[in-house]
């Protein structure tokens, strides 16, 4: 192993840090709603502190007994701000019993005023790098656990480089007890340790980016007051090719402008809402529901066939079942939906939808309140269900 300068090193990583903990500042004065960074750059300064101390004690500038446990102390807090840092990062929200962090430079501190274990260099040195490790692997178990619930390109990259840091303290921390150069081996750790600074601060960064983006795209794609899909969310998620048996429903409250014009403009949200709430607890798994504008809402229905007419009248009857209260109101709520479904040789979305929007018109005209099949139009009878 080629050899490197211990107190070099430590300038340098004390330069990564810096770095590190400046671009959390700045992520954080962009993106307010994160929650981690102020922890995460506490933590980095904190290191900052803990490597500056100790590449002063290497250099014989601070007396022994004050710099050792002074700066494992600081470091073992900075690390322990860090995993919190990141563990609120990655859920976005408070870390419970955060000060428990304190406890292990409490108990190191009482176990060095006991022992003096702290100015043995290779026993300081590798407690400091297992807890270090214990820490940054803690980390990256709970970006990795939250990639289920939270999928963000960014997140795995984040898990992989915490890993690796972790890894690096770990193998250190095994050769420090037995190996005469065991410096030269702090020295390369720390060499890494730089790399993987830069890296945990380039990916929570990109972990800001990516929730920013998908953020972007819900605001583009999720209607605003429902909290349901609009019609660009629709389209993303239609097959390609729309198979035999495939089903769509368009949905018209019926009388909406009544509604609006006689208890205002806020009951009709309500209506609204009330109605987007029926269909998401009536759907299946596989369906996907959007509202398309004003009182419209559109229902995918794959592999249905023979069951599209009741499964569409359903959702008749269950909007038909609800009474929406707004102040001292109970209004009412009809609806008309226009079913199509994809023949033999499957059918474009555009054809599906003009022949449910053409079921749709027909459900209107005949009195509203009922699901009209546009295959029965489209033959020599009409098949209606009605109340």
């Amino acid at each position: 192993m080629f050899p490197l300068d211990i107190i070099t090193i430590l300038e340098v990583h004390k330069s990564s840090l810096i770095v590190g903990a400046l671009a959390f500042l700045h992520l954080r004065r962009q993106s307010r709603d994160q929650r981690g960074l102020i922890t995460l750059t506490g933590g980095f300064f904190l290191l900052v502190v803990g490597s500056t101390l100790a590449g002063r004690g290497a250099a014989g500038l601070l007396p022994l007994e004050f710099w050792t446990l002074t700066s494992f102390d600081i470091g073992t807090i900075g690390y322990g701000l860090i995993f919190l840092g990141i563990v609120a990062l990655s859920q976005q929200k408070p870390v419970r019993l955060a000060w428990m962090v304190l406890i292990p430079p409490a108990l190191f501190t009482v176990a060095a005023l006991v022992t003096g274990f702290h100015t043995d260099d290779r026993i300081r040195s590798c407690l400091f790098h297992l807890q270090a490790g214990g820490y940054l692997m803690a980390a990256c178990w709970a970006v990795w656990r939250d990639h289920r619930t939270d999928p963000l390109p960014s997140r795995l990259p984040l898990a992989a480089v915490l890993s690796a840091c972790a890894i690096a303290f770990a193998v250190v921390a095994a050769v420090i007890p037995d190996r005469a150069d065991y410096v030269d081996w702090i020295a390369h750790g720390f060499a890494f340790q730089i790399l993987g600074n830069f890296g945990i601060a380039v990916l929570v960064y990109g972990f800001a980016t990516d929730r920013a983006e998908r953020s972007l795209r819900q605001a583009a794609e999720i209607d605003s007051l429902t909290g349901i899909g609009n019609r660009r969310w629709l389209e993303a998620r239609l097959p390609t090719l729309i198979r035999s048996g495939d089903a769509l429903v368009i949905l018209d409250i019926d009388h909406f402008k009544q509604v609006n014009d006689r208890f205002g403009h806020a009951a009709g949200d309500a209506v609204l809402m009330a109605t987007a709430r029926t269909l998401g607890q009536a759907q299946r798994s596989q369906d996907l529901a959007a509202r398309v504008g004003g009182e419209e809402f559109v229902l995918f229905l794959p592999a249905v066939a023979s069951q599209a007419n009741s499964i569409a009248d359903g959702f008749r009857l269950r909007i038909g079942q609800q009474s929406v209260g707004y102040q001292d109101h109970a209004i009412g709520i009809t609806a008309s939906l226009g079913l199509a479904v994809a023949g033999r040789d499957g059918m474009r979305w555009e054809q599906l939808y003009q022949a449910a929007d053409s079921a749709l018109y027909e459900a209107k005209r005949q009195g509203r309140n009922r699901v009209v099949d546009h295959g029965q139009i489209a033959g020599r009878g009409i098949s209606v269900l009605s109340p």
